[in-house]
């Protein structure tokens, strides 16, 4: 099955295309400008470089989030324009689901992170099972420092924001925290490939009711606390 997946959530915008268990292409960029019209252009772009028209994809895959607020919804608005032009099937995929999925050969938790602003951030714990990541638990908005009190065994921080939190996490962890080489993320194609296992098993999402993954009541409240400390 041919998926196309527009994840625009992140710092960095990423397409990708994936027949069955097969990376069939992909483009990564940084989230800058006229990001719309990027993403059209780079569609074409991945298809064209694959020699595939839209007619010849089975579904469509959207990022929904937690991330950026406008950047999710730009890409979830060209995924579900898509969708509703060409009646394909469309499914929306966690952006922390699809960074977890990086990590599914990895044996210790892992722990994808994307930013949330003001110095506080998104994520969720994972555990590598039967070839994908499954969460543990609920999702996590808050500042880094409540993050990583939760943390007691070795982890695998993956995403940009544990990058930029790189010195927090070791200092505060020390030998448990582990990171992957930037070098070695496969971008583009954690949506795509999540999407496939959902077609698989018959799912799909309404292309006019689906909506964003937004977390914002948990970081509203960290966010007063945050404010009451100081």
């Amino acid at each position: 099955m041919r998926v196309l997946s527009i994840d625009t959530s992140g710092r960095f915008n990423e397409i990708g295309l994936v027949d069955g268990d097969r990376e069939h292409g992909g483009l990564v960029w940084e989230a800058a400008g006229n990001s719309l019209r990027d993403i059209i252009l780079n569609i074409d772009l991945v298809l064209g470089k694959a020699r595939l028209d839209l007619a010849d994809v089975d579904g469509l895959a959207v990022g929904v989030g937690p991330g950026s607020w406008t950047g999710v919804r730009v890409g979830m608005t060209v995924g579900k324009t898509l969708a509703y032009a060409t009646g394909k099937p469309l499914c929306g995929i966690s952006s922390l689901d699809a960074l977890a999925y990086q990590g599914r050969n990895v044996p210790t938790l892992l722990c994808p992170m994307v930013e949330a602003g003001r110095g506080n951030i998104y994520a969720a714990f994972y555990q590598a099972q039967c070839g994908t990541a499954i969460r543990r638990g609920e999702h996590y908005a808050g500042n880094i420092s409540g993050l990583l009190k939760l943390v007691k065994e070795p982890i695998l921080f993956l995403g940009d924001a544990a990058l930029l939190h790189r010195q927090a996490i070791s200092e505060s962890l020390g030998s448990l925290a582990n990171f992957r080489d930037p070098a070695e993320e496969v971008r583009g194609y954690g949506i795509a490939a999540l999407a496939v296992a959902r077609f698989e098993r018959g799912e799909r999402d309404d292309a006019l009711s689906l909506a964003p993954l937004y977390l914002r009541e948990p970081l509203i409240k960290a966010l007063l606390a945050q404010g009451r400390r100081d």
